[in-house]
């Protein structure tokens, strides 16, 4: 399966916030699934951490490629060719 995370959903994910239900958790770390972020999360991230609406343990340019590593988590790429 092949699972799109927006903004809220990663952002409960990272921090174990108990918001998620355990289906959902559990298709997250599921191996069979591929997990993807877009582009737009890592805007919309910066942009509320820049306004203050949104605390992070560090800048999110820090923090939100380490936690999308940490969880086996793909950015999601934009097909060239199409």
């Amino acid at each position: 399966m092949k699972i799109l995370l927006d903004t809220h959903i990663f952002l409960w994910y990272i921090s174990g916030k108990s918001r998620l239900s355990a289906d959902v958790r559990d298709k997250i770390r599921n191996p069979d699934n591929d997990v993807y972020l877009s582009v737009v999360l890592i805007w919309e991230t910066i942009i509320k951490y820049q306004l203050g609406k949104l605390p992070l343990p560090e800048p999110p340019e820090t923090y939100l490629p380490q936690q999308r590593d940490l969880h086996r988590i793909s950015s999601l790429a934009v097909d060239e060719e199409a």
